[in-house]
């Protein structure tokens, strides 16, 4: 009767719990690299909408003839009319808060107005309104300004460094409006809108080209104190808080993070609509996860 184990038979145990453990190990590497892809994607997911969500929410507050695609180093093109694909989306916000708080309606009283000394009777507006921050901008003609399009990037809203002749200055008083831009509209409609600050969205790659841009610069400065690396080309910002009237660009504004890990974000106008597409990726154990999302904002 034997009493140990001989050592062709240990070494054929070592061999296959060997075999085993790697097999395990395998397995087990399979599993958390699954699980951490799909966490990726959830997490991407989520974040995608969010983004697309609060884009949306502005997006539909926005002066529909102000809205441009541009590309930094000088290429501009209204929305309604793009020939080639911009990395960056402006637009002109409206005053959704004043608006909500009843301190004015956006309408224009034609028949008490008075074209001549270009004072405007504008019921239910308020004097509390700060108008030295605030322009005018007629909806033009079907409501979205369509004539105007043509023009948007043109000496029409003020857009880098260009004049903004469809903008006015204005004095506001209780019930009145008068326009004090020394350039006058040509036309007066009746629907108009009330706008003090422009927004755009843009991923820092393409903010690095434009040169001056003092918020970016700053927190980019930040982000390599706090983090020690540049990650911003594929971040996606957020700027606004300027007003391109009156003479500043999205380089003067403030800026936010909507999003990190942005591998492009594109804008397009299909059918009266916006379009927005954002795609996202994420490198998990040197496996890429990517995930792309649309939204369309009316």
């Amino acid at each position: 009767m034997r009493r140990g184990f001989t050592l062709i038979e240990m070494i054929f145990v070592v061999v296959i719990s060997s075999a085993l453990a790697l097999g395990s190990f395998k397995a087990l590497q399979a599993l958390f690299l699954r699980s951490a892809k799909a966490k990726a994607i959830t997490d991407m997911t989520l974040r995608s909408q969010i983004v697309l969500d609060q884009l949306g929410v502005m997006l539909y507050n926005r002066i529909p003839n102000s809205v441009i695609g541009y590309t930094p180093g000088g290429s501009c093109e209204a929305i309604t009319e793009l020939t080639q694909s911009h990395p960056i989306l402006e637009w002109m916000g409206t005053m959704e808060d004043e608006l909500l708080l009843r301190q004015y309606d956006g309408y224009i009283n034609m028949g008490d107005s008075n074209k001549t000394t270009k004072i405007l009777s504008a019921p239910n507006i308020s004097a509390s309104l700060n108008s030295s921050d605030v322009n005018l901008i007629f909806s033009g003609s079907l409501d979205a300004g369509s004539d105007e399009t043509y023009s948007a990037c043109n000496n029409a809203f003020g857009w880098h460094a260009n004049a903004s002749n469809l903008s006015y200055d204005v004095t506001i008083t209780n019930n009145q409006i008068e326009i004090t831009d020394a350039t006058q509209p040509q036309f007066i409609y009746e629907k108009y809108y009330l706008t003090n600050t422009a927004y755009a969205v843009a991923r820092g790659k393409e903010l690095k080209n434009e040169a001056g841009c003092t918020s970016f610069n700053n927190y980019n400065t930040s982000l390599l104190q706090n983090r020690g690396k540049d990650t911003t080309d594929t971040t996606l910002f957020l700027l606004y808080n300027y007003q391109p009237f009156n003479g500043e660009t999205f380089c003067d504004g403030n800026i936010s993070v909507l999003a990190e890990n942005v591998n492009a974000f594109r804008a397009e106008y299909v059918n009266n609509t916006l379009r927005l597409s954002i795609d996202m990726n994420q490198t998990i154990v040197n496996s890429m996860v990517r995930i792309s999302k649309e939204k369309v904002v009316f």
